[in-house]
């Protein structure tokens, strides 16, 4: 039997924990506030690196693992994302953009789950769109200081992530279309 109780899976549940107090922090930024933001959203960002590392250098890679980390992943943006988008100035077509990508990718990965009972591991550019991401937010969250303005790093981030995006939403769609071929190939009843 797999071991469930890991540290990468601590770290990832302990991303999850996080959410609701980043959440809280925007809603509630000012002066006071806006170091222990910053500093919570890094600390979460870091730990999806760290437990990733943990897992591998230390062979503590599992199956919950490889669905518990892409999933804090995607609660972690959505919920930031929904809370910059209402409150603030994120723009809705990215954010919808970024969400549909997200729920895509999931469905796709629930669908070869159901197949095939394996889960496929994160894209070297799924990863990389993950840390672009993770810096455009950075900055909308860093913006939010009132003694801040960074409208042009703002708006490069955007051109950028989107279009990393879009690649790694095609890169997850070919792996999927490969995958379930290749399921079909094995199946002749499909």
């Amino acid at each position: 039997m797999a071991t469930i109780v890991t540290l990468p899976n601590v770290l990832s549940l302990l991303r999850l924990l996080l959410i609701p107090l980043i959440v809280f922090l925007m809603l509630n930024v000012n002066d006071e506030i806006f170091p222990y933001l910053v500093t919570i959203y890094i600390f979460a960002v870091f730990l999806d690196f760290l437990d990733g590392y943990i897992a591998r250098r230390f062979s503590q890679e599992s199956e919950l693992g490889r669905i518990i980390d892409p999933l804090a992943d995607k609660f972690l943006v959505l919920a930031i994302l929904i809370t910059l988008t209402l409150k603030f100035d994120f723009p809705p077509w990215l954010a919808v953009f970024i969400i549909l990508r997200d729920i895509l990718i999931l469905w796709a990965s629930v669908l070869l789950y159901k197949g095939k009972r394996i889960v496929k591991p994160s894209l070297v550019v799924g990863k990389f769109t993950f840390g672009l991401l993770s810096l455009l937010i950075f900055v909308f969250i860093f913006d939010l200081h009132e003694q801040i303005d960074l409208l042009a790093v703002k708006q490069c981030l955007i051109t950028l992530t989107f279009s990393f995006l879009l690649w790694s939403w095609c890169a997850y769609f070919m792996v999927y279309l490969r995958e379930r071929n290749g399921q079909a190939e094995c199946d002749p009843g499909r």
